[in-house]
């Protein structure tokens, strides 16, 4: 079996994901003791599963462990050397899940107890999600966490979501503290038990239109699009009006407040039914999440959500890295799904008689980003639509008739040649 032995230090591993401010200062002490991980063997996994078992109940039999190691012999990394006592055992047990894997861990079909290997990545293979097992660091959890920093660097250089569940009273106190969150709040199948740690690209969709189902005996057509027309246009204003000018009794000039034709418009909507918005304005290297609205009879929906996931994924196509926006304190738990977290020494402040906290994210941008290079068809197609031909694709198709009359008819500048 491969023995990689992998150095701890604070960097890219946490960088990517959310972890609390706690933790990114606990793992950047320079003072800190900083152990190293590296796989264990069969033997080595199954002796510290046996020590493990004297301090903890109902852990997994050793023919399931001996199952899931020869499917991937990374899983369960031994945690030593220093900060660690001789003779100490500490380790991590992780599975790294494939995009299905992830989807029955969501939708509550995957069983810790006895997990389907299929559903596990392969060495090498970067994870869908990553579902942290047992970790087992009695008395020495701040050396562990920095130690895990670079294995998880390793093992999904971007960041992926962390799934896991508190087990026992100190795993109950310790993962809220780390931050993690009610996976249910963002996947709405998920066991009230999960728990996830979303990456600062925000938490992405695993179910299968599964957040789109409203409670009744008929499943609802969900969609979300970029709006194009002004039908589509009067269609948000319609769900802000209800929102806020009703509900928040903003008036309309606050409400309306002239940048509306300066910015990208998400339409939600449930059965055809407007539903739902959000706008986006655009900066120099940053993008504005604005007017997030859902309309009060479709909020038993996971269309905030959509909504949200539809306009970060269009944000990383055009290669932006960072947004902010403005979170009333109740929904900062909603926000920070996304990976955004308030901006740090900002006090909050008021407008149209609610207070609001400032918020930022960082992203990677698409491997599809647009860009100078790329297809001109592509370049010209309509707003957010990049992937299929548009109407000026279409326009190379006409006839050769009708370009010659359109071009006997279209008045050029002379052009002189340049002396020699």
């Amino acid at each position: 079996m491969r023995h990689q032995k992998v150095e701890a230090g604070f960097g890219a591993g946490y960088q990517t994901m959310s972890f609390s401010g706690r933790v990114k200062r606990l793992c950047a002490d320079p003072n800190g003791t900083v152990p190293s991980v590296r796989a264990a063997s069969k033997a080595e996994a199954l002796a510290a599963l046996a020590v493990a078992r004297t301090h903890l109940d109902g852990l997994v039999d050793d023919a399931v462990v001996e199952a899931v190691l020869a499917r991937n012999h990374d899983i369960f990394q031994l945690i030593e050397g220093e900060g660690i006592p001789e003779q100490h055992t500490a380790f991590l047990a992780y599975l790294p899940l494939t995009h299905a894997g992830a989807s029955s861990l969501v939708e509550g079909r995957f069983q810790g107890s006895n997990p389907d290997i299929r559903l596990l990545c392969t060495p090498g293979d970067v994870p869908a999600a990553i579902y942290v097992w047992l970790i087992f660091t009695p008395a020495v959890i701040a050396p562990a966490l920095r130690a895990l920093e670079p294995l998880l660097a390793r093992l999904s250089p971007e960041g992926c979501p962390l799934f896991t569940r508190a087990v026992t009273r100190q795993t109950r106190k310790l993962f809220p503290a780390m931050g993690f969150i009610d996976a249910s709040g963002a996947y709405g199948s998920a066991p009230d038990d999960l728990l996830v740690l979303p990456p600062v690209s925000g938490l992405p969709p695993f179910e299968a239109r599964a957040d789109d189902v409203l409670a009744g005996p008929a499943t609802p057509i969900l969609s979300v699009r970029i709006a194009r027309t002004l039908e589509d246009m009067m269609k948000a204003f319609s769900v802000r009006a209800a929102t806020y000018m009703n509900e928040q009794e903003c008036p309309y000039i606050e409400e309306f407040d002239g940048n509306d034709f300066c910015a990208t418009h998400f339409l939600g909507e449930i059965d055809g039914e407007p539903a739902g918005c959000l706008r986006v304005r655009y900066f120099a290297d940053f993008v504005k999440f604005e007017r997030l609205a859902v309309r009060h009879e479709f909020r038993n929906s996971r269309l905030a959500f959509r909504l949200v996931r539809e306009a970060i994924e269009h944000c990383r196509r055009k290669g932006y890295r960072r947004a902010y926006g403005h979170s009333r304190r109740d929904l900062m738990r909603f926000w920070g799904i996304f990976g955004f977290r308030p901006v740090s020494e900002r006090p909050a402040f008021s407008f149209s008689d609610m207070e609001y906290v400032e918020l930022e994210a960082s992203f990677e941008p698409s491997n599809r980003r647009i860009a100078i290079g790329d297809d001109p068809y592509v370049l010209i197609r309509p707003e957010g639509d990049w992937d299929r031909p548009g109407p000026l694709d279409v326009s190379i198709l006409r006839s050769q008739q009708r370009r010659a009359r359109i071009t006997a008819n279209v008045r050029t500048v002379r052009t002189q040649a340049t002396p020699a």
